[in-house]
Protein backbone atom coordinates (compact mmCIF):
# COMPACT_ATOMS: atom_id res chain seq x y z
CA UNK A 1 0.00 0.00 0.00
CA UNK A 2 1.05 3.65 -0.89
CA UNK A 3 0.08 6.88 -0.05
CA UNK A 4 -1.90 6.75 -3.39
CA UNK A 5 -3.97 3.91 -2.57
CA UNK A 6 -3.84 4.80 1.44
CA UNK A 7 -5.70 8.07 0.62
CA UNK A 8 -8.74 6.04 -0.20
CA UNK A 9 -10.88 4.99 2.82
CA UNK A 10 -14.70 5.20 2.14
CA UNK A 11 -16.86 3.62 -0.93
CA UNK A 12 -20.12 3.59 -2.27
CA UNK A 13 -22.16 1.16 -4.42
CA UNK A 14 -25.28 2.31 -6.49
CA UNK A 15 -26.79 -0.67 -8.12
CA UNK A 16 -30.33 -1.83 -9.36
CA UNK A 17 -29.81 -5.21 -8.50
CA UNK A 18 -28.42 -5.88 -4.87
CA UNK A 19 -28.77 -9.33 -3.72
CA UNK A 20 -30.28 -9.97 -0.38
CA UNK A 21 -27.53 -11.87 2.08
CA UNK A 22 -30.16 -13.72 4.03
CA UNK A 23 -33.86 -14.76 2.65
CA UNK A 24 -36.90 -15.87 4.90
CA UNK A 25 -37.72 -19.32 4.16
CA UNK A 26 -41.23 -19.03 2.25
CA UNK A 27 -43.50 -21.70 4.27
CA UNK A 28 -44.87 -24.08 1.26
CA UNK A 29 -48.48 -24.79 0.44
CA UNK A 30 -49.79 -27.90 0.92
CA UNK A 31 -52.55 -27.37 -1.33
CA UNK A 32 -50.24 -26.54 -4.32
CA UNK A 33 -50.35 -29.76 -7.03
CA UNK A 34 -46.90 -31.05 -7.11
CA UNK A 35 -46.71 -32.31 -10.72
CA UNK A 36 -45.60 -29.03 -12.90
CA UNK A 37 -45.55 -29.29 -16.61
CA UNK A 38 -42.46 -30.05 -18.57
CA UNK A 39 -42.42 -27.00 -20.57
CA UNK A 40 -42.55 -23.37 -19.47
CA UNK A 41 -44.97 -20.95 -20.11
CA UNK A 42 -44.68 -19.80 -23.88
CA UNK A 43 -45.74 -16.36 -21.68
CA UNK A 44 -43.06 -15.92 -19.85
CA UNK A 45 -40.69 -13.50 -21.23
CA UNK A 46 -36.79 -14.56 -20.45
CA UNK A 47 -34.68 -11.97 -18.57
CA UNK A 48 -31.81 -9.86 -19.93
CA UNK A 49 -28.64 -11.80 -20.85
CA UNK A 50 -26.58 -8.92 -19.76
CA UNK A 51 -25.80 -6.93 -16.77
CA UNK A 52 -28.45 -8.98 -14.26
CA UNK A 53 -25.61 -9.91 -12.09
CA UNK A 54 -26.68 -8.79 -8.46
CA UNK A 55 -24.14 -7.33 -6.17
CA UNK A 56 -23.48 -9.16 -2.75
CA UNK A 57 -23.22 -6.86 -0.03
CA UNK A 58 -22.19 -8.89 2.64
CA UNK A 59 -19.07 -9.52 -0.18
CA UNK A 60 -18.35 -6.38 -1.29
CA UNK A 61 -18.15 -4.36 2.26
CA UNK A 62 -15.58 -7.48 3.20
CA UNK A 63 -13.46 -7.20 0.18
CA UNK A 64 -13.18 -3.43 0.92
CA UNK A 65 -12.75 -3.74 4.81
CA UNK A 66 -10.02 -5.73 4.33
CA UNK A 67 -8.24 -3.16 2.60
CA UNK A 68 -8.93 -0.48 5.01
CA UNK A 69 -11.87 1.21 3.14
CA UNK A 70 -15.50 1.41 4.75
CA UNK A 71 -17.81 0.57 1.68
CA UNK A 72 -21.44 0.93 1.58
CA UNK A 73 -24.07 -0.27 -1.07
CA UNK A 74 -27.20 1.59 -2.40
CA UNK A 75 -30.12 -0.54 -3.96
CA UNK A 76 -31.28 2.24 -6.34
CA UNK A 77 -35.10 2.46 -7.16
CA UNK A 78 -36.81 3.26 -10.52
CA UNK A 79 -38.76 6.12 -9.06
CA UNK A 80 -34.77 7.77 -7.29
CA UNK A 81 -33.59 10.73 -8.98
CA UNK A 82 -29.99 8.96 -9.42
CA UNK A 83 -28.02 11.97 -11.23
CA UNK A 84 -27.95 13.99 -7.83
CA UNK A 85 -27.76 10.80 -6.04
CA UNK A 86 -24.21 10.20 -7.54
CA UNK A 87 -23.61 13.80 -7.32
CA UNK A 88 -24.05 13.74 -3.75
CA UNK A 89 -22.11 10.54 -3.33
CA UNK A 90 -19.17 11.63 -5.30
CA UNK A 91 -18.65 14.25 -3.05
CA UNK A 92 -19.09 12.36 0.06
CA UNK A 93 -17.04 8.67 -1.11
CA UNK A 94 -13.49 8.68 -2.06
CA UNK A 95 -14.45 5.97 -4.46
CA UNK A 96 -18.01 5.92 -6.43
CA UNK A 97 -18.79 2.70 -7.48
CA UNK A 98 -21.98 2.73 -10.25
CA UNK A 99 -23.42 -0.03 -12.27
CA UNK A 100 -23.33 0.60 -15.83
CA UNK A 101 -26.99 -0.62 -16.98
CA UNK A 102 -29.84 0.07 -14.57
CA UNK A 103 -32.68 -1.09 -15.12
CA UNK A 104 -31.93 -2.09 -18.85
CA UNK A 105 -30.47 1.64 -19.86
CA UNK A 106 -26.96 2.88 -19.64
CA UNK A 107 -27.99 6.58 -20.51
CA UNK A 108 -28.61 7.31 -16.48
CA UNK A 109 -24.90 5.93 -15.95
CA UNK A 110 -23.32 8.60 -18.38
CA UNK A 111 -25.48 11.42 -17.34
CA UNK A 112 -24.79 10.90 -13.53
CA UNK A 113 -21.16 10.67 -14.77
CA UNK A 114 -21.03 13.48 -17.17
CA UNK A 115 -22.57 15.89 -14.31
CA UNK A 116 -20.15 14.63 -12.02
CA UNK A 117 -17.35 15.54 -14.05
CA UNK A 118 -18.94 19.17 -15.37
CA UNK A 119 -20.01 19.99 -11.27
CA UNK A 120 -16.11 18.43 -10.04
CA UNK A 121 -13.84 20.76 -11.88
CA UNK A 122 -11.01 21.41 -9.41
CA UNK A 123 -11.67 18.89 -7.39
CA UNK A 124 -10.71 15.38 -7.81
CA UNK A 125 -13.58 12.71 -8.11
CA UNK A 126 -13.09 8.89 -9.10
CA UNK A 127 -15.31 6.94 -10.17
CA UNK A 128 -15.30 2.81 -10.98
CA UNK A 129 -17.99 1.35 -13.35
CA UNK A 130 -18.59 -2.10 -11.89
CA UNK A 131 -20.92 -3.88 -14.57
CA UNK A 132 -22.35 -7.48 -15.68
CA UNK A 133 -22.53 -5.99 -19.51
CA UNK A 134 -20.63 -8.66 -22.07
CA UNK A 135 -18.30 -5.61 -23.92
CA UNK A 136 -15.84 -3.29 -21.61
CA UNK A 137 -14.92 -1.48 -24.60
CA UNK A 138 -18.42 -0.51 -25.23
CA UNK A 139 -18.54 0.90 -21.93
CA UNK A 140 -15.13 3.34 -22.66
CA UNK A 141 -16.55 3.98 -25.97
CA UNK A 142 -20.40 5.11 -24.73
CA UNK A 143 -18.13 7.63 -21.83
CA UNK A 144 -15.68 8.84 -24.56
CA UNK A 145 -18.51 9.79 -27.61
CA UNK A 146 -21.03 10.53 -25.06
CA UNK A 147 -19.33 12.51 -21.69
CA UNK A 148 -16.30 13.89 -23.47
CA UNK A 149 -13.82 11.35 -21.53
CA UNK A 150 -10.54 10.42 -22.66
CA UNK A 151 -8.85 7.23 -22.03
CA UNK A 152 -5.60 7.50 -20.95
CA UNK A 153 -4.90 3.57 -20.21
CA UNK A 154 -6.65 0.35 -21.11
CA UNK A 155 -10.40 0.86 -19.55
CA UNK A 156 -9.03 3.80 -17.26
CA UNK A 157 -10.59 7.35 -18.46
CA UNK A 158 -10.05 11.25 -17.79
CA UNK A 159 -11.82 14.08 -18.10
CA UNK A 160 -10.75 16.95 -15.99
CA UNK A 161 -10.38 15.81 -12.41
CA UNK A 162 -12.79 12.90 -12.72
CA UNK A 163 -11.40 9.72 -13.16
CA UNK A 164 -13.35 6.93 -14.46
CA UNK A 165 -12.37 2.64 -14.46
CA UNK A 166 -14.21 -0.03 -15.89
CA UNK A 167 -14.35 -3.04 -14.60
CA UNK A 168 -16.64 -6.29 -15.31
CA UNK A 169 -18.54 -8.44 -12.15
CA UNK A 170 -17.62 -11.67 -11.51
CA UNK A 171 -19.05 -14.92 -13.61
CA UNK A 172 -19.24 -12.65 -16.52
CA UNK A 173 -17.64 -13.59 -19.74
CA UNK A 174 -16.39 -10.47 -21.60
CA UNK A 175 -15.41 -10.17 -25.57
CA UNK A 176 -12.38 -9.03 -26.90
CA UNK A 177 -10.01 -10.05 -24.17
CA UNK A 178 -11.08 -8.41 -21.91
CA UNK A 179 -10.82 -10.85 -18.92
CA UNK A 180 -8.14 -8.98 -17.20
CA UNK A 181 -10.72 -6.39 -16.60
CA UNK A 182 -12.80 -8.66 -14.83
CA UNK A 183 -12.87 -9.42 -10.92
CA UNK A 184 -12.82 -13.35 -10.37
CA UNK A 185 -13.84 -12.68 -6.58
CA UNK A 186 -15.33 -9.46 -5.14
CA UNK A 187 -12.35 -9.44 -3.17
CA UNK A 188 -10.44 -8.88 -6.06
CA UNK A 189 -12.03 -5.38 -7.05
CA UNK A 190 -10.50 -3.30 -4.70
CA UNK A 191 -6.90 -4.38 -5.59
CA UNK A 192 -7.81 -3.64 -9.28
CA UNK A 193 -8.64 -0.65 -7.66
CA UNK A 194 -6.07 0.24 -6.26
CA UNK A 195 -3.38 -0.68 -9.21
CA UNK A 196 -5.57 1.83 -11.51
CA UNK A 197 -4.98 4.26 -9.28
CA UNK A 198 -1.70 3.91 -8.58
CA UNK A 199 -1.25 4.11 -12.42
CA UNK A 200 -3.18 7.28 -13.02
CA UNK A 201 -1.47 9.19 -10.34
CA UNK A 202 2.27 7.91 -10.22
CA UNK A 203 4.32 10.70 -9.57
CA UNK A 204 6.59 12.79 -6.98
CA UNK A 205 4.15 15.40 -6.34
CA UNK A 206 0.95 13.11 -6.27
CA UNK A 207 3.00 11.07 -3.97
CA UNK A 208 3.99 13.88 -1.70
CA UNK A 209 0.18 15.40 -1.81
CA UNK A 210 -1.61 12.29 -1.11
CA UNK A 211 0.74 11.73 1.80
CA UNK A 212 0.52 15.08 3.15
CA UNK A 213 -3.49 14.89 3.18
CA UNK A 214 -2.88 11.10 4.50
CA UNK A 215 -1.29 12.77 7.62
CA UNK A 216 -3.88 15.22 8.14
CA UNK A 217 -6.52 13.10 8.19
CA UNK A 218 -4.86 11.02 10.32
CA UNK A 219 -3.85 14.28 12.80
CA UNK A 220 -7.21 15.00 12.93
CA UNK A 221 -8.48 13.55 16.07
CA UNK A 222 -5.02 15.11 17.68
CA UNK A 223 -6.42 18.64 16.57
CA UNK A 224 -9.80 18.51 17.67
CA UNK A 225 -8.41 17.29 21.47
CA UNK A 226 -6.21 20.22 21.12
CA UNK A 227 -8.76 22.75 20.41
CA UNK A 228 -11.41 21.46 23.37
CA UNK A 229 -13.75 23.28 25.44
CA UNK A 230 -11.12 24.40 27.82
CA UNK A 231 -9.77 27.26 25.74
CA UNK A 232 -13.03 28.49 25.22
CA UNK A 233 -12.35 31.05 28.76
CA UNK A 234 -9.33 32.41 27.47
CA UNK A 235 -10.32 32.63 23.76
CA UNK A 236 -13.01 35.23 25.07
CA UNK A 237 -10.74 37.07 27.30
CA UNK A 238 -8.23 37.52 24.26
CA UNK A 239 -11.12 38.41 21.59
CA UNK A 240 -12.49 40.53 24.59
CA UNK A 241 -9.44 42.69 24.54
CA UNK A 242 -9.10 43.25 21.01
CA UNK A 243 -9.52 46.75 19.41
CA UNK A 244 -11.59 44.66 16.75
CA UNK A 245 -12.83 41.67 18.56
CA UNK A 246 -13.88 39.82 14.91
CA UNK A 247 -10.28 39.85 14.39
CA UNK A 248 -9.84 36.75 17.07
CA UNK A 249 -11.25 34.19 14.04
CA UNK A 250 -8.61 35.42 11.93
CA UNK A 251 -5.52 34.40 14.55
CA UNK A 252 -7.44 31.16 15.57
CA UNK A 253 -7.70 30.40 11.73
CA UNK A 254 -3.82 30.75 11.86
CA UNK A 255 -3.45 28.84 14.69
CA UNK A 256 -5.10 25.83 13.54
CA UNK A 257 -3.17 26.40 10.17
CA UNK A 258 -0.01 25.85 12.31
CA UNK A 259 -1.35 22.92 14.11
CA UNK A 260 -1.64 20.88 10.67
CA UNK A 261 1.61 22.62 9.33
CA UNK A 262 4.09 21.27 12.46
CA UNK A 263 2.12 17.99 12.12
CA UNK A 264 3.58 17.85 8.59
CA UNK A 265 6.92 18.63 9.59
CA UNK A 266 6.60 16.05 12.38
CA UNK A 267 5.72 13.37 9.72
CA UNK A 268 8.88 14.69 7.88
CA UNK A 269 6.68 14.81 4.50
CA UNK A 270 9.25 16.76 3.10
CA UNK A 271 11.28 13.45 3.10
CA UNK A 272 9.73 13.03 -0.10
CA UNK A 273 11.93 15.62 -1.95
CA UNK A 274 15.19 14.42 -1.19
CA UNK A 275 17.94 13.51 -3.12
CA UNK A 276 17.78 9.71 -2.76
CA UNK A 277 13.65 9.71 -3.17
CA UNK A 278 14.24 11.50 -6.61
CA UNK A 279 17.11 9.60 -7.25
CA UNK A 280 15.08 6.01 -6.96
CA UNK A 281 11.78 7.86 -8.84
CA UNK A 282 14.16 9.28 -11.81
CA UNK A 283 15.35 5.50 -11.88
CA UNK A 284 11.88 4.04 -12.27
CA UNK A 285 10.45 6.84 -14.27
CA UNK A 286 13.15 8.18 -16.40
CA UNK A 287 11.73 11.36 -16.73
CA UNK A 288 14.22 13.03 -18.67
CA UNK A 289 14.00 12.39 -22.10
CA UNK A 290 17.07 14.01 -23.90
CA UNK A 291 19.96 13.95 -21.42
CA UNK A 292 22.58 14.71 -24.17
CA UNK A 293 23.15 18.21 -24.10
CA UNK A 294 23.12 18.10 -19.89
CA UNK A 295 25.56 15.82 -19.69
CA UNK A 296 27.82 17.20 -22.45
CA UNK A 297 27.73 20.77 -20.51
CA UNK A 298 28.53 19.03 -16.84
CA UNK A 299 31.79 16.98 -18.49
CA UNK A 300 33.36 20.04 -19.83
CA UNK A 301 32.86 21.46 -16.35
CA UNK A 302 35.93 21.00 -14.14
CA UNK A 303 34.79 20.88 -11.00
CA UNK A 304 32.52 17.75 -12.12
CA UNK A 305 33.68 14.59 -10.29
CA UNK A 306 35.69 12.50 -12.74
CA UNK A 307 33.22 9.72 -11.70
CA UNK A 308 30.31 11.41 -12.83
CA UNK A 309 31.67 12.34 -15.99
CA UNK A 310 32.74 9.26 -17.08
CA UNK A 311 29.03 7.95 -16.90
CA UNK A 312 26.46 7.77 -19.45
CA UNK A 313 24.34 10.64 -20.25
CA UNK A 314 21.00 9.67 -18.65
CA UNK A 315 23.11 8.90 -15.22
CA UNK A 316 25.11 12.06 -15.33
CA UNK A 317 22.12 13.90 -16.02
CA UNK A 318 19.76 12.50 -13.70
CA UNK A 319 22.41 12.52 -10.76
CA UNK A 320 22.44 16.17 -11.62
CA UNK A 321 19.23 16.75 -11.21
CA UNK A 322 18.78 14.52 -8.13
CA UNK A 323 21.85 16.36 -6.28
CA UNK A 324 21.53 19.93 -7.93
CA UNK A 325 23.72 21.47 -10.83
CA UNK A 326 25.70 23.60 -8.59
CA UNK A 327 26.66 20.49 -6.83
CA UNK A 328 27.86 18.56 -9.76
CA UNK A 329 30.46 20.97 -10.72
CA UNK A 330 28.09 23.77 -12.29
CA UNK A 331 28.41 26.66 -10.23
CA UNK A 332 26.66 29.56 -12.40
CA UNK A 333 23.28 29.17 -13.42
CA UNK A 334 23.09 31.08 -16.83
CA UNK A 335 20.01 31.50 -19.06
CA UNK A 336 22.41 28.72 -21.40
CA UNK A 337 22.43 26.19 -18.88
CA UNK A 338 18.58 26.75 -17.90
CA UNK A 339 17.73 26.32 -21.00
CA UNK A 340 19.61 23.04 -21.22
CA UNK A 341 18.01 21.51 -17.74
CA UNK A 342 14.80 22.55 -19.61
CA UNK A 343 15.38 20.60 -22.68
CA UNK A 344 16.61 17.27 -20.59
CA UNK A 345 12.64 17.10 -19.56
CA UNK A 346 11.87 17.96 -24.00
CA UNK A 347 11.38 21.58 -23.20
CA UNK A 348 7.75 21.57 -22.57
CA UNK A 349 7.27 24.93 -20.92
CA UNK A 350 3.75 24.07 -19.20
CA UNK A 351 4.78 22.04 -16.29
CA UNK A 352 7.15 24.74 -15.48
CA UNK A 353 4.77 27.28 -16.23
CA UNK A 354 1.87 25.11 -13.83
CA UNK A 355 4.75 25.12 -10.79
CA UNK A 356 5.36 28.76 -11.02
CA UNK A 357 1.91 29.55 -10.92
CA UNK A 358 0.79 27.37 -8.18
CA UNK A 359 3.95 29.33 -6.31
CA UNK A 360 2.65 32.52 -7.07
CA UNK A 361 -1.63 31.99 -6.43
CA UNK A 362 -3.85 30.17 -5.58
CA UNK A 363 -7.95 29.78 -6.94
CA UNK A 364 -10.91 31.25 -4.96
CA UNK A 365 -12.77 28.27 -5.24
CA UNK A 366 -16.75 27.94 -4.99
CA UNK A 367 -17.09 30.94 -2.22
CA UNK A 368 -17.50 34.48 -3.57
CA UNK A 369 -13.99 36.17 -3.19
CA UNK A 370 -13.76 39.29 -0.87
CA UNK A 371 -11.61 42.46 -2.53
CA UNK A 372 -9.02 42.52 -0.38
CA UNK A 373 -4.92 42.72 -0.45
CA UNK A 374 -3.71 39.55 -3.35
CA UNK A 375 -6.75 39.81 -5.08
CA UNK A 376 -6.10 40.06 -9.17
CA UNK A 377 -8.62 41.73 -11.10
CA UNK A 378 -8.93 42.25 -14.89
CA UNK A 379 -10.35 45.38 -16.59
CA UNK A 380 -12.69 45.72 -19.52
CA UNK A 381 -9.45 46.82 -20.98
CA UNK A 382 -7.99 43.79 -20.39
CA UNK A 383 -4.98 45.34 -17.88
CA UNK A 384 -4.56 43.24 -14.64
CA UNK A 385 -4.71 45.12 -11.83
CA UNK A 386 -3.73 43.60 -7.67
CA UNK A 387 -5.97 45.10 -4.69
CA UNK A 388 -3.13 46.01 -2.51
CA UNK A 389 -5.73 47.60 0.08
CA UNK A 390 -4.78 46.37 3.41
CA UNK A 391 -6.69 44.03 4.94
CA UNK A 392 -7.62 46.67 8.09
CA UNK A 393 -9.20 48.89 5.63
CA UNK A 394 -11.03 45.59 3.62
CA UNK A 395 -13.48 44.99 6.13
CA UNK A 396 -15.84 46.91 8.72
CA UNK A 397 -16.65 49.69 5.75
CA UNK A 398 -19.50 51.67 6.60
CA UNK A 399 -19.82 53.94 2.83
CA UNK A 400 -17.97 53.71 -0.33
CA UNK A 401 -14.35 53.56 0.02
CA UNK A 402 -11.10 53.73 -2.86
CA UNK A 403 -9.03 50.60 -3.16
CA UNK A 404 -5.85 51.14 -4.30
CA UNK A 405 -4.89 48.88 -7.36
CA UNK A 406 -1.37 48.35 -8.68
CA UNK A 407 -1.35 47.47 -12.38
CA UNK A 408 0.47 44.29 -13.28
CA UNK A 409 2.42 44.80 -16.95
CA UNK A 410 2.75 41.55 -18.99
CA UNK A 411 6.34 41.01 -18.44
CA UNK A 412 8.68 40.69 -21.93
CA UNK A 413 10.20 37.54 -23.26
CA UNK A 414 13.83 38.90 -21.68
CA UNK A 415 12.18 40.15 -18.39
CA UNK A 416 12.13 37.50 -15.22
CA UNK A 417 8.43 38.21 -13.75
CA UNK A 418 7.44 39.17 -10.52
CA UNK A 419 4.35 36.72 -10.11
CA UNK A 420 2.49 34.28 -12.47
CA UNK A 421 -0.67 33.16 -12.64
CA UNK A 422 -3.81 32.01 -14.84
CA UNK A 423 -6.12 33.43 -16.73
CA UNK A 424 -10.06 32.86 -16.80
CA UNK A 425 -9.24 30.88 -20.32
CA UNK A 426 -6.59 29.02 -18.48
CA UNK A 427 -3.79 30.46 -19.78
CA UNK A 428 -0.83 31.35 -17.85
CA UNK A 429 0.36 34.66 -17.20
CA UNK A 430 3.95 36.48 -16.61
CA UNK A 431 3.93 39.98 -14.81
CA UNK A 432 5.66 42.75 -13.75
CA UNK A 433 4.51 44.83 -10.69
CA UNK A 434 3.74 48.43 -11.66
CA UNK A 435 5.21 50.22 -8.38
CA UNK A 436 5.26 53.56 -9.54
CA UNK A 437 2.53 55.74 -7.57
CA UNK A 438 1.43 57.42 -10.28
CA UNK A 439 0.06 54.61 -12.35
CA UNK A 440 -1.51 53.12 -9.20
CA UNK A 441 -6.15 53.38 -10.04
CA UNK A 442 -8.33 54.16 -7.18
CA UNK A 443 -11.40 52.68 -8.21
CA UNK A 444 -14.31 53.13 -5.39
CA UNK A 445 -16.50 50.21 -4.23
CA UNK A 446 -19.75 50.30 -2.03
CA UNK A 447 -19.73 47.42 1.05
CA UNK A 448 -22.06 44.51 -0.09
CA UNK A 449 -21.32 42.01 2.09
CA UNK A 450 -21.13 43.09 6.03
CA UNK A 451 -19.12 45.72 5.55
CA UNK A 452 -16.84 44.54 2.96
CA UNK A 453 -16.95 44.30 -0.87
CA UNK A 454 -17.87 41.25 -2.23
CA UNK A 455 -17.81 39.62 -5.61
CA UNK A 456 -21.08 39.23 -6.93
CA UNK A 457 -22.07 36.19 -10.15
CA UNK A 458 -20.88 32.42 -9.88
CA UNK A 459 -18.01 30.48 -10.21
CA UNK A 460 -15.83 31.07 -11.81
CA UNK A 461 -17.18 34.36 -13.13
CA UNK A 462 -17.05 36.16 -10.07
CA UNK A 463 -17.10 40.22 -10.71
CA UNK A 464 -16.68 43.04 -8.68
CA UNK A 465 -18.27 46.42 -9.17
CA UNK A 466 -17.33 49.45 -8.94
CA UNK A 467 -18.80 53.02 -9.40
CA UNK A 468 -17.63 52.98 -12.70
CA UNK A 469 -16.06 49.74 -13.88
CA UNK A 470 -16.84 46.16 -13.43
CA UNK A 471 -13.81 44.01 -12.89
CA UNK A 472 -13.45 40.36 -13.18
CA UNK A 473 -12.21 38.43 -10.66
CA UNK A 474 -9.10 36.21 -11.74
CA UNK A 475 -7.36 34.43 -8.89
CA UNK A 476 -5.18 36.01 -5.66
CA UNK A 477 -1.66 35.99 -5.34
CA UNK A 478 -0.31 34.09 -2.45
CA UNK A 479 0.18 36.37 0.85
CA UNK A 480 4.28 36.77 0.61
CA UNK A 481 3.67 37.83 -3.01
CA UNK A 482 1.28 40.25 -2.49
CA UNK A 483 3.50 41.32 0.35
CA UNK A 484 6.68 41.51 -1.88
CA UNK A 485 4.52 43.40 -4.41
CA UNK A 486 3.27 46.27 -1.50
CA UNK A 487 6.90 46.29 0.15
CA UNK A 488 8.05 46.97 -3.56
CA UNK A 489 5.46 50.05 -3.77
CA UNK A 490 6.38 50.51 -0.49
CA UNK A 491 10.00 51.45 -1.38
CA UNK A 492 9.44 53.14 -4.54
CA UNK A 493 7.53 55.84 -3.03
CA UNK A 494 9.70 56.70 -0.04
CA UNK A 495 12.31 57.92 -2.62
CA UNK A 496 14.16 60.87 -1.52
CA UNK A 497 16.04 62.85 -4.41
CA UNK A 498 19.32 64.19 -3.54
CA UNK A 499 21.41 66.44 -5.45
CA UNK A 500 25.14 65.23 -5.36
CA UNK A 501 28.08 65.99 -8.02
CA UNK A 502 27.76 64.83 -11.19
CA UNK A 503 31.33 63.56 -11.33
CA UNK A 504 30.86 61.84 -8.96
CA UNK A 505 27.56 59.89 -9.72
CA UNK A 506 28.69 59.09 -12.79
CA UNK A 507 31.35 57.06 -10.94
CA UNK A 508 34.05 60.07 -9.71
CA UNK A 509 37.60 58.23 -10.76
CA UNK A 510 40.95 57.39 -8.24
Amino acid sequence: MTAISDYFRTALVIDDRVESDFRELEALDSNIAQDLPSEPDSELTPPPDEDETPVRPSSLVSAFLAENIVCSVFELEEHVDFVNLALRGAQIADLLILDWLLFGDHSATVNAIKAIAEENKGRLVVVAIFTGAHSLTDVATRLKDDADFEEIHDFVLRRDDAIVLVFGKPGIPLTGGEDSRTARRYSDLPQMVRDDLELVFKGLMPRFAFRGINVLRESAPRVLATFDSTLDAGALVHRALLPEPDDAGTQFLELLASEFKQTLMANRIDEEWDGQAVRDFLAEAGLISAPEALAELLRSTEDCPSDLKNGEDTAIAQEAVASGLLKVGTLKLSAKNMKTLVGAFGDDRQSDNALASLMCSTGFGSEPPRLELGVVVKDPSDNYWLCIQPLCDSVRIQEKRAFPMMLLRKSAENETPDAMFQDEDGQFVAVKFEQQPHKLAMPEFEPNGEGSVVAGGEAPNWRFESTKVSYRAITRLRAEVASHAVHGFASTASRVGVDVSEWMRQGAPE
